[in-house]
Protein backbone atom coordinates (compact mmCIF):
# COMPACT_ATOMS: atom_id res chain seq x y z
CA UNK A 1 0.00 0.00 0.00
CA UNK A 2 1.23 3.23 -0.79
CA UNK A 3 1.69 5.60 2.48
CA UNK A 4 2.28 9.07 1.82
CA UNK A 5 1.55 11.82 4.04
CA UNK A 6 1.12 12.33 7.84
CA UNK A 7 0.22 8.62 9.88
CA UNK A 8 -2.55 8.60 12.65
CA UNK A 9 -1.02 7.92 15.35
CA UNK A 10 -2.13 4.78 18.03
CA UNK A 11 -3.90 5.73 21.21
CA UNK A 12 -0.94 4.74 23.13
CA UNK A 13 1.40 7.16 21.25
CA UNK A 14 -1.23 9.84 21.33
CA UNK A 15 -1.36 9.33 25.86
CA UNK A 16 2.42 9.16 25.19
CA UNK A 17 2.59 12.39 23.60
CA UNK A 18 0.23 14.10 25.10
CA UNK A 19 2.45 13.22 28.59
CA UNK A 20 5.51 14.91 26.92
CA UNK A 21 4.00 18.78 26.29
CA UNK A 22 6.16 20.22 28.78
CA UNK A 23 6.93 23.82 29.33
CA UNK A 24 5.15 26.92 29.91
CA UNK A 25 2.78 26.23 27.27
CA UNK A 26 1.52 22.34 28.11
CA UNK A 27 -1.69 23.43 29.31
CA UNK A 28 -2.17 25.52 25.88
CA UNK A 29 -0.71 22.81 23.77
CA UNK A 30 -2.50 19.62 25.85
CA UNK A 31 -5.53 21.43 25.29
CA UNK A 32 -5.09 21.80 21.16
CA UNK A 33 -3.86 18.21 21.03
CA UNK A 34 -6.48 16.65 22.49
CA UNK A 35 -8.80 19.28 20.61
CA UNK A 36 -7.70 18.06 17.33
CA UNK A 37 -7.77 14.33 17.98
CA UNK A 38 -11.16 14.10 19.64
CA UNK A 39 -12.82 16.18 16.86
CA UNK A 40 -11.25 15.87 13.61
CA UNK A 41 -10.35 19.93 12.44
CA UNK A 42 -7.59 20.97 10.20
CA UNK A 43 -4.78 22.75 12.31
CA UNK A 44 -5.95 25.69 10.13
CA UNK A 45 -9.21 25.01 11.78
CA UNK A 46 -8.55 24.64 15.28
CA UNK A 47 -6.57 27.51 15.36
CA UNK A 48 -8.89 29.62 13.81
CA UNK A 49 -11.29 29.30 17.12
CA UNK A 50 -11.92 32.04 19.02
CA UNK A 51 -12.15 31.44 23.03
CA UNK A 52 -16.00 32.57 22.82
CA UNK A 53 -16.88 29.53 20.53
CA UNK A 54 -16.16 27.27 23.20
CA UNK A 55 -16.81 29.01 26.50
CA UNK A 56 -19.86 30.75 27.49
CA UNK A 57 -20.27 32.01 30.86
CA UNK A 58 -17.97 29.90 33.04
CA UNK A 59 -18.45 26.59 31.25
CA UNK A 60 -17.53 25.01 28.15
CA UNK A 61 -19.64 24.71 25.30
CA UNK A 62 -21.35 21.23 24.04
CA UNK A 63 -20.13 21.99 20.65
CA UNK A 64 -17.83 23.96 18.62
CA UNK A 65 -18.01 25.47 15.14
CA UNK A 66 -15.75 26.58 12.86
CA UNK A 67 -16.79 29.56 10.20
CA UNK A 68 -16.87 28.29 6.52
CA UNK A 69 -14.03 31.53 6.65
CA UNK A 70 -11.74 28.97 7.67
CA UNK A 71 -12.14 25.68 6.07
CA UNK A 72 -11.03 24.19 3.95
CA UNK A 73 -12.58 25.24 0.13
CA UNK A 74 -14.42 27.97 2.05
CA UNK A 75 -18.01 26.56 1.95
CA UNK A 76 -19.76 25.29 4.67
CA UNK A 77 -19.28 25.62 8.38
CA UNK A 78 -18.46 22.75 10.62
CA UNK A 79 -20.12 22.03 14.45
CA UNK A 80 -18.56 19.19 16.12
CA UNK A 81 -19.36 17.82 19.47
CA UNK A 82 -16.76 18.80 22.51
CA UNK A 83 -15.33 15.58 23.26
CA UNK A 84 -15.25 15.86 27.47
CA UNK A 85 -11.22 15.26 27.97
CA UNK A 86 -10.48 17.90 25.49
CA UNK A 87 -13.28 20.06 27.64
CA UNK A 88 -11.60 19.49 30.66
CA UNK A 89 -8.12 20.51 28.83
CA UNK A 90 -9.51 23.77 27.27
CA UNK A 91 -11.65 24.21 30.70
CA UNK A 92 -7.65 24.20 32.47
CA UNK A 93 -6.14 26.27 29.38
CA UNK A 94 -8.41 28.98 29.70
CA UNK A 95 -8.15 29.19 34.12
CA UNK A 96 -4.41 28.57 33.47
CA UNK A 97 -3.96 31.27 30.73
CA UNK A 98 -6.93 34.35 32.73
CA UNK A 99 -8.42 33.96 29.58
CA UNK A 100 -11.94 32.87 31.46
CA UNK A 101 -12.96 35.90 31.69
CA UNK A 102 -15.33 38.03 29.48
CA UNK A 103 -11.96 40.68 28.29
CA UNK A 104 -10.51 37.54 26.41
CA UNK A 105 -13.93 36.32 24.17
CA UNK A 106 -12.86 37.50 20.80
CA UNK A 107 -8.86 36.38 21.61
CA UNK A 108 -7.92 33.29 19.73
CA UNK A 109 -8.73 30.09 21.76
CA UNK A 110 -4.39 28.90 21.37
CA UNK A 111 -2.80 32.52 21.84
CA UNK A 112 0.76 33.00 21.29
CA UNK A 113 2.17 33.98 24.46
CA UNK A 114 -0.43 36.21 26.10
CA UNK A 115 -0.93 37.97 22.23
CA UNK A 116 -4.05 38.52 20.86
CA UNK A 117 -3.03 35.82 18.28
CA UNK A 118 -3.19 32.68 17.25
CA UNK A 119 0.26 30.47 17.43
CA UNK A 120 1.64 29.31 13.74
CA UNK A 121 0.82 26.14 12.18
CA UNK A 122 4.46 25.37 12.22
CA UNK A 123 4.48 26.45 15.63
CA UNK A 124 2.07 23.57 16.43
CA UNK A 125 4.15 21.16 14.27
CA UNK A 126 7.32 21.87 16.06
CA UNK A 127 5.42 21.55 18.83
CA UNK A 128 4.20 18.08 18.08
CA UNK A 129 7.45 16.73 16.96
CA UNK A 130 9.54 17.70 19.76
CA UNK A 131 6.95 15.91 22.46
CA UNK A 132 6.83 12.78 19.99
CA UNK A 133 10.47 13.09 19.49
CA UNK A 134 10.74 12.89 23.43
CA UNK A 135 8.36 10.55 23.87
CA UNK A 136 10.50 8.32 21.95
CA UNK A 137 8.17 7.95 18.64
CA UNK A 138 9.28 8.01 14.80
CA UNK A 139 8.21 11.01 13.41
CA UNK A 140 8.86 10.34 9.74
CA UNK A 141 5.29 10.67 8.96
CA UNK A 142 4.06 12.43 12.10
CA UNK A 143 2.73 15.84 11.62
CA UNK A 144 0.14 18.36 12.77
CA UNK A 145 -2.46 16.16 9.88
CA UNK A 146 -1.84 13.62 12.42
CA UNK A 147 -4.23 14.29 14.75
CA UNK A 148 -7.09 14.91 11.86
CA UNK A 149 -5.91 11.48 10.98
CA UNK A 150 -5.91 9.95 14.15
CA UNK A 151 -9.34 10.83 15.16
CA UNK A 152 -10.61 9.46 11.61
CA UNK A 153 -8.83 5.95 12.53
CA UNK A 154 -10.26 5.94 16.16
CA UNK A 155 -13.83 6.63 14.82
CA UNK A 156 -14.14 4.44 11.78
CA UNK A 157 -14.09 1.19 13.47
CA UNK A 158 -17.20 2.81 16.04
CA UNK A 159 -20.15 1.15 16.43
CA UNK A 160 -21.78 4.62 15.75
CA UNK A 161 -19.69 5.41 12.48
CA UNK A 162 -19.22 1.27 11.59
CA UNK A 163 -16.88 2.03 8.83
CA UNK A 164 -19.70 3.58 6.75
CA UNK A 165 -18.25 5.43 4.35
CA UNK A 166 -20.83 8.69 4.14
CA UNK A 167 -20.58 8.80 8.08
CA UNK A 168 -17.09 9.01 8.01
CA UNK A 169 -17.41 11.82 5.46
CA UNK A 170 -19.57 13.62 7.19
CA UNK A 171 -17.34 13.78 10.11
CA UNK A 172 -14.67 14.99 8.44
CA UNK A 173 -16.22 17.50 6.45
CA UNK A 174 -16.14 15.59 2.72
CA UNK A 175 -18.69 16.38 0.23
CA UNK A 176 -16.25 14.27 -2.12
CA UNK A 177 -16.09 10.42 -0.75
CA UNK A 178 -12.04 10.68 -2.91
CA UNK A 179 -11.49 12.81 -0.24
CA UNK A 180 -12.42 10.71 2.51
CA UNK A 181 -10.55 7.11 0.72
CA UNK A 182 -7.31 8.86 1.63
CA UNK A 183 -8.06 8.90 5.27
CA UNK A 184 -9.06 5.31 4.68
CA UNK A 185 -6.59 3.58 2.90
CA UNK A 186 -3.93 3.08 5.68
CA UNK A 187 -7.09 1.86 8.16
CA UNK A 188 -8.17 -1.25 5.98
CA UNK A 189 -6.11 -3.76 4.78
CA UNK A 190 -8.96 -5.55 3.48
CA UNK A 191 -7.92 -5.23 0.23
CA UNK A 192 -4.68 -6.01 0.76
CA UNK A 193 -5.78 -9.26 2.10
CA UNK A 194 -8.19 -9.85 -0.77
CA UNK A 195 -5.44 -9.95 -3.30
CA UNK A 196 -2.99 -12.08 -1.05
CA UNK A 197 -5.70 -14.82 -0.80
CA UNK A 198 -6.90 -15.41 -5.03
Amino acid sequence: MNETGCRPLSSDECASIIEHLCGRYRTRDRALFLLGIKSGFRISELLAIKVSDVWIGDEIRDSVTVAKAWMKGRKNSRTMPINSAAAEAIRLWLRASGMDHSYFKDWPLFASQGRKKAISSRQAFSILLQAAEEAGIDTTRVGTHSLRKSFASAVWDHPAVNKDMAKMAKLLGHSNFSNTLRYLEFMDGSLDTAVMSI
